[in-house]
């Protein structure tokens, strides 16, 4: 997903409550891994028909799937005590829907970590991640042949870093480096270029022929990339410092999503009226399927999160995490009127965060995964949209 279409998607939430709840209506909600890719600046209507496609379209690669009609309800996980009210462990952002006529060139407000809290310091771009001394960024909005990326500190200083022209960060699982897409529309050949956090040098980089580069992520294989598009495309993968350059399978854009942290892939696709999420880790012939679950398909799109250690799995849309090695499902205890549509973001392998967009105000909670006990955390200003950040 796209900045764009993630910020299509957090305009759309926030005018939900002007909508009937009587109104039907055929589209899907948009998906969002939270992290930019290749085209992020391309008009709404481009952007939405791009998010139906994804949806519809895939061809997965995966090996050795089991039955997901026996799956157990009731997760057998240990609890690991009662879960704290405290503030939050991850970064978040703030945003103020203040450009109705262009609610794209409407940015973040301020970043909110821990004790501390930065004011947008002019920045037009999303915040990535936590890293050394402050916050990853892009920047450049609107020409993308300006797109940086930065490092906005904790006193709110701006330090550019890497090449001009730079899309889709992915930070490396250690932290220490992120990897950015150096391509132009049309342009056949394409780069992958990793840049050292510390000291902005560029430390590896691949030139591929792959059309609209795009990263999907960067996890204990490698960096995995593809060709940005509506349709089914060769996904490859490559371990920086390698000169090989890995096809993983083909792959509809957006229905794929990994975790730094560790070597779980997770894929989404649809089977007759059932949404499908498996868990997959690579092997010699493709992704091997760890775990399948499979549930009607709602109306919104799932948004799946791994958890560091690669154990557990959430799947926002019908508010569950699924225990990976047994398939164990425990649903989390949200308020009845909540709306679970972002991502979670794993506080620790036991605990998530969550943002409920119901109401006049957005809310964080806590969830522990084991139990599904969740609690409120943070509450924001009613005009004011919730964007979680990677730690």
């Amino acid at each position: 997903m796209n900045d764009t279409e993630t910020r299509l998607r957090d305009y759309l939430h926030a005018k939900a409550d002007t909508v009937p709840d009587s109104a039907q209506g055929p589209g899907l909600e948009l998906d969002s891994t939270g992290t930019s890719t290749r085209r992020r600046w391309v008009p709404m209507a481009v952007a939405a028909a791009g998010i139906a496609a994804v949806l519809t379209l895939s061809v997965p690669f995966l090996n050795g799937l089991g039955k997901h009609d026996d799956q157990p309800s009731v997760s057998g996980l240990p609890a690991m005590g009662p879960v704290s009210a405290g503030a939050p462990k991850i970064p978040y952002t703030t945003l103020v829907q203040n450009n109705p006529d262009n609610p794209l060139d409407t940015w973040w407000a301020a970043i909110h970590d821990g004790g501390t809290t930065v004011k947008n310091p002019g920045v037009k771009g999303n915040v990535v991640a936590r890293t050394e001394g402050g916050w990853l960024v892009n920047t450049g909005y609107p020409d993308p042949d300006k797109a940086q990326v930065a490092i906005v500190s904790t006193t709110g200083k701006v330090r550019p870093i890497g090449p001009l022209g730079a899309f889709g960060p992915r930070i490396s699982p250690d932290g220490q480096q992120f990897a950015v897409a150096l391509s132009k529309y049309g342009r056949a050949e394409n780069r992958v270029v990793v840049v050292d956090i510390r000291t902005g040098k560029e430390v590896s980089s691949l030139t591929v022929k792959t059309p609209n580069l795009e990263l999907l992520g960067w996890n204990k294989d490698g960096i995995w990339l593809d060709e940005h598009s509506p349709h089914p495309v060769a996904v490859k993968l490559w371990q920086p410092g390698s000169k090989d350059v890995r096809t993983v399978g083909t792959f509809s854009a957006g229905t794929l999503h990994m975790t730094r942290s560790n070597n779980i892939v997770t894929h989404i696709a649809f089977k007759g009226d059932q949404s499908c999420v498996t868990a997959a880790t690579l092997g010699a012939k493709g992704l091997e399927a760890k775990r399948e679950y499979c549930f009607k398909a709602p109306v919104a799109a799932a948004y799946v999160s791994v958890s560091p250690d690669g154990a557990t799995m959430t799947i926002s849309n019908i508010g569950v995490a699924v225990d990976i090695a047994s398939g164990k499902v425990t649903k989390m205890k949200l308020p009845a009127t909540a709306k679970w549509f972002q991502d979670a973001v794993f506080e620790d392998p036991d605990n998530i965060i969550v943002v409920d967009e119901a109401g006049p105000a957005q809310k964080l909670f806590r969830c522990a995964v084991a139990t599904g006990e969740c609690k409120q955390v943070a509450i924001v200003k009613p005009d004011e949209i919730i964007a979680q950040v990677q730690p």
